[in-house]
């Protein structure tokens, strides 16, 4: 058996908040094979207080919420850690995605969502590094 030694200093932080706990499982196992450590959330009450002591360096979402919870959501996410956002969700409209990039998600990817694709997405993401400073206001989404 093969383990990898993960250097806390080196490793990135994974914040998954998640209300389905089969597939929170299953991302956590795949994140941690690439050297990740993993937070799973299953409360989106407690997900910003997470983020907020955690710094993580990228934030997974897949809850079910109300838009409304969701932009609130990703507002204080994105105010309260340096970290990537990356939200999967089930939208029926390009505006419904457009308004989750403006209330603070770096990418949106639109669910049924292959797992490969998500650690491929994650992994580009986590590249990036921290965002430099915290943002007040969302980055401006053109198409």
């Amino acid at each position: 058996m093969v383990t990898w030694k993960t250097d806390i200093e080196t490793a990135h932080i994974v914040l998954i908040i998640s209300d389905q706990p089969e597939t929170a499982a299953s991302w956590n196992t795949l994140f941690t094979q690439r050297n990740c450590i993993v937070l799973i959330e299953s409360e989106t009450s407690n997900a910003v207080q997470s983020a907020r002591l955690i710094d993580p360096s990228l934030v997974v979402i897949d809850v079910q919420i109300p838009k409304d919870e969701r932009s609130t959501l990703l507002r204080e996410l994105r105010a309260n850690c340096r970290g990537h956002i990356l939200m999967l969700i089930s939208a029926n409209t390009v505006d419904e995605i457009l308004d989750a990039n403006r209330a603070g998600a770096d990418e949106c990817l639109v669910k049924p969502v292959n797992p490969a694709v998500l650690i491929i997405k994650a992994m580009a993401w986590l590249g990036h590094g921290h965002r430099s400073e915290k943002l007040n206001s969302p980055i401006g989404v053109t198409l």
